[in-house]
């Protein structure tokens, strides 16, 4: 098989997060995106459809910044609420959707889901969930797998601050992320394998493409992968976060930390891989406990607090955040970890309402509340 990596230019970087439609005033999902794509024919292909009508994707451009992704998302996200608003639905941004059920979404008409629902059945309809993905610019094949497999390490720390999921259907779930466990139920979903090199990888998708695994590249729902058509590293594990303002300090992370790897490959720089047991057990930690979690160190005998390791990992890609011109938004990342997840935020809001509606109303205010300040002169990158 002959798959070629079409590598980037840069360290560009693309942002994509699904969005949940909800009724203006029950807050429960609400069937627009017909309409809402529709309304804004001038940004086709950048606000799109997804598997469920319930659902809106808002994706960047190919960005040379976080600052041209961070105008690029408000520019969307403005527009997307306007549009939608005119079909008296909002904008909600959380790893699920607090009370509406999976059996009440409808799929949207396109030949690949209905394929995708054909083949993965109630796996697929229970697919109620929304996540963020990011793509990062690699120049070749090989350092991607580099970079990728040094990356594995870091994906629950990156699921810990945007565990943003703790409610399904009504109920308190009792985790920080439930929005993961819905994700594993795909077939070749949640954590990849470590790979050699770039040939190696590309043996793993010829084997599942002509045993009829997979169909396409895009079917390799891992929490990281290779994008060979974008020559990108793309880190999908994250729960959409509540903010645009989260979502850029975990861009910033995850830049960031490509960044280092990519020094790292440049120098020769060996790792010694830690036992898949421990990346695996620290995303169930992750999942469950949010920056509540406790990790299990790369020696695979002693553990950190979630909050401390996650500090750590800042302070070590803080030149490469200079570098990047990203050092302001991974501050955002830091805000994070005073302010607490949104799933702790969530937690707090039902508490105080004892109603899950009003968790909806306050995640739709809280985005609405972000973006009319940004139309109004703010903005993270100044």
């Amino acid at each position: 098989m002959a798959l070629e990596f079409n590598g980037s230019k840069g360290r560009t970087l693309g942002i994509e997060i699904e969005i949940q439609l909800v009724d203006s005033e029950e807050f429960s999902l609400k069937d627009t995106s017909d309409e809402v794509v529709a309304g804004l024919k001038e940004l086709e292909g950048a606000i799109k459809h997804e598997l469920l009508r319930s659902t809106l994707e808002i994706n960047t451009c190919v960005c040379s910044s976080l600052e041209d992704a961070e105008a690029d998302l408000f520019r969307k996200f403005e527009a997307a609420m306007a549009e939608a608003s005119r079909h008296s639905t909002r904008l909600c941004c959380a790893g699920t959707h607090p009370f509406s059920r999976w059996k009440d979404q409808t799929v949207t008409d396109n030949p690949r889901y209905r394929r995708l629902v054909e083949n993965l059945q109630m796996v697929a309809r229970r697919f109620n969930i929304f996540g963020l993905h990011v793509h990062t610019g690699i120049s070749d094949g090989e350092r991607c797998i580099y970079i990728m497999n040094r990356m594995l390490s870091y994906l629950p720390h990156l699921l810990a601050l945007s565990a943003n999921s703790p409610f399904w259907e009504g109920h308190n779930t009792g985790l920080m992320s439930y929005r993961t466990k819905v994700f594993e139920n795909l077939p070749v979903a949640g954590l990849p394998f470590y790979f050699r090199n770039w040939h190696d990888y590309v043996e793993v998708v010829d084997g599942y493409l002509r045993t009829g695994t997979i169909e396409t590249i895009r079917e390799l729902w891992w929490d990281i992968r290779p994008h060979p058509d974008f020559g990108t590293l793309e880190v999908r594990i994250c729960d959409a976060p509540s903010t645009i303002k989260e979502t850029l300090g975990i861009a910033a992370l995850i830049q960031s930390l490509v960044s280092r790897f990519d020094r790292e490959y440049e120098a020769g720089m060996p790792f010694e891989r830690p036992h898949p047991f421990i990346v695996r057990e620290n995303k169930w930690r992750a999942a469950r406990y949010g920056l509540g979690a406790e990790f299990i160190n790369e020696d695979g005998k002693t553990t950190v607090d979630a909050r401390r390791a996650i500090l750590g990992l800042l302070d070590t890609v803080d030149l490469d955040a200079k570098r990047l011109g990203a050092y302001r938004y991974l501050l955002l990342a830091r805000d994070i970890l005073d302010r607490g997840e949104g799933a702790v935020r969530q937690l707090e809001q039902w508490k105080r309402s004892c109603d899950l509606k009003e968790v909806v109303r306050y995640l739709c205010d809280e985005l609405d509340e972000e973006v009319l300040s940004r139309h109004a002169g703010g903005g993270y990158g100044r």
